[in-house]
């Protein structure tokens, strides 16, 4: 079993604790994101926590982006988030686990994202030793930008499940070599790509500002039965986050 840190539920809104959340805030410079992560995109008020992405009017470095991680490193188990993607061409909002390199490790991650040309699709991910797996992209029956929705997935060493609303939409093959062996980081995050990436998530298109929400976040290790993000989700209806 992978070591891990415990299970924990935080329901965001007026304000990030420290001593649970890291905001990201650096150089993008050798990366494939369009931009560097700005503190001041990631605001948290009474719809949660929100994240932009904003111009910024440097050719150099044209965009702000937001990302926050869950402090401590996190394995096997159920992990859930109540979201509202961002919309908008040249969006990416996402829900993820990853490690590599900089923690010591080989590249491994699970992923929940949402390219914001098109908000009615989510697309699942991951990866082991950075070798990708049989990644889907999958059709909802709603568009993910106009209400929050509960996103899931349950990682076992035999393999991942993904969720929306409770509901099975994806699971991996049955002894996948690419399943990621190592526990990691929780991320959520907003983002856009250098323009070899427009590609895939459309050339940006969102104004000055293009925004995804974040209400809840949860972990529940394997064979444990924890409070989550389900738990307070309410189907339909935006859910009005204040405190953790």
């Amino acid at each position: 079993m992978l070591k891990s840190d415990g299970a924990f539920i935080s329901i965001l809104g007026n304000g990030l604790p420290a001593e649970r959340f890291y905001i990201s805030e650096h150089s993008n410079d050798d990366s494939f994101q369009g931009g560097d992560w700005v503190r001041e995109n990631v605001v948290s008020g009474p719809d949660g926590l929100r994240l932009d992405v904003t111009a910024t009017g440097n050719p150099k470095k044209p965009y702000g982006l937001a990302e926050v991680s869950v402090l401590g490193t996190y394995g096997y188990g159920r992990y859930e988030t109540i979201m509202r993607p961002a919309k908008g061409s040249g969006l990416v909002s996402a829900f993820f686990t990853y490690t590599g390199p900089y923690f010591g490790n080989p590249h491994d991650e699970i992923d929940i994202e949402f390219v914001g040309k098109d908000t009615s699709i989510v697309e699942l991910n991951y990866f082991h030793k950075g070798k990708t797996g049989n990644s889907a992209r999958i059709k909802l029956p709603f568009d993910a930008s106009q209400q929050d929705h509960l996103y899931a997935f349950d990682w076992k060493p035999e393999g991942i499940s993904w969720y929306v609303d409770g509901k099975l939409i994806y699971q991996t093959p049955v002894n996948d070599p690419h399943l990621p062996k190592n526990a990691g980081r929780l991320f959520v995050s907003n983002w856009t790509g250098k323009k070899e990436l427009q590609q895939w998530h459309g050339a940006p298109d969102f104004g000055d500002r293009g925004s995804a929400y974040y209400s809840c976040i949860s972990y529940t290790p394997l064979g444990e039965n924890t409070r989550r993000c389900a738990d307070i989700f309410q189907p339909g209806t935006q859910f009005p986050a204040a405190g953790e």
